[in-house]
């Protein structure tokens, strides 16, 4: 039979481990909520790095690409929020600028930090936070 104080400690150390068990659930599903979030941007970016380069090339604009960047980009900003809320608005604004591209300045675009470069730092910056 255990003394109190055994039992006390016991007690102790079974929340303890508890406690720690649930800090590593925690730990895991923000990687699991990053690792989405990095996943849903790298799709935006590709996309449109490729689109760039499509128009680039001399072809005409396609409404209908760029709608569906825009909608890559709004959904890259739903699982950003729970991560990085400033650049899950940013992302949410950089869809908003593919669906109406011609209603944005080049000052806009630097002021609400929607570049392209801009964008890709930060998400770089998001991918060494989460190594």
């Amino acid at each position: 039979m255990a003394t109190p104080e055994i039992a006390t400690a016991i007690a102790f150390f079974d929340r303890l481990f508890a406690a720690v068990g649930l800090l590593r659930a925690k730990q895991k599903e923000k990687s699991e909520r990053t690792d989405q979030a990095l996943y849903a941007l790298y799709t935006a970016l590709n996309e449109t790095k490729a689109y760039i380069s499509f128009l680039k090339s001399g072809k005409e604009q396609d409404r209908e690409r760029e709608h569906a960047i825009a909608k890559l980009w709004y959904d890259a900003s739903v699982p950003l929020r729970k991560v990085d809320r400033d650049l899950a608005e940013r992302c949410f604004l950089k869809g908003s600028y593919w669906l109406e591209r011609d209603t944005w300045s080049q000052l806009m675009i630097n002021r609400k930090r929607i570049g392209l470069n801009q964008v890709i730092e930060s998400t770089r910056d998001l991918l060494m936070e989460s190594s």
